[in-house]
């Protein structure tokens, strides 16, 4: 190895600057709106200049877009590989449970963004937000008909929804728990809701 390309001793890695763009963009839109942040106060975030931001993204929209799209896109792949695992119905019911709550609490941006801020995403954006939805919704929709063969269809979807919009409160509410508390308290919720548990 040259010795150019080798860091002073001591001297640490910056952080990936895109990745740190995208966390404190999405933090300010969460915690402020996304009309109300402007490009600056991302880099300022982010330690930043400005215009640096301009080097990783084109746009705040493009910014937006990015980090829904990641995020929804780990719940998805999260999600396949949960239906087509090797575990029995209840197994993949609480896999899906768990995936999403987890996820939630993880980034409670991505939710209020996504149902606060729909209207500022680019139109393609939002075709992939809906498809992405109705992945997530059938994914569920699957593992609960499994389940619950006394249901018909529409009993079923209608129950996935409410469970979903049970646990989307804490993408607003900040309870102070231990999240990994918090997420045991939804995710009995939830299944007692789908499965009379």
């Amino acid at each position: 190895m040259s010795g150019a390309s080798r860091l002073p001793e001591g001297a640490k890695r910056r952080p990936d600057r895109r990745a740190r763009i995208l966390a404190a963009a999405m933090d300010l839109f969460h915690r402020k709106g996304y009309h109300a942040t402007g490009m600056d106060e991302i880099g300022a975030a982010a330690g930043i200049t400005g215009p640096g931001i301009y080097r990783h993204f084109e746009s705040k929209e493009q910014i937006l877009a990015t980090g829904i799209r990641q995020a929804l896109g780990g719940w998805l792949e999260r999600n396949q590989a949960i239906l087509t695992g090797p575990g029995i119905p209840r197994e993949v019911l609480d896999g899906l449970i768990r995936n999403f709550i987890e996820g939630l609490i993880a980034d409670r941006w991505i939710s209020a963004v996504i149902m606060r801020e729909r209207h500022a995403l680019a139109p393609d954006t939002r075709r992939w937000v809906d498809r992405a939805e109705r992945r997530h919704v059938a994914a569920w929709v699957e593992a609960l008909s499994r389940l619950r063969p006394d249901l018909d269809d529409r009993a079923v979807r209608l129950m996935v929804h409410a469970g979903l919009w049970m646990c989307l409160c804490v993408a607003y509410y900040d309870s102070g728990m231990n999240p990994e508390r918090e997420a045991e308290i939804l995710i009995a919720m939830v299944q007692a809701a789908l499965l009379g548990d």
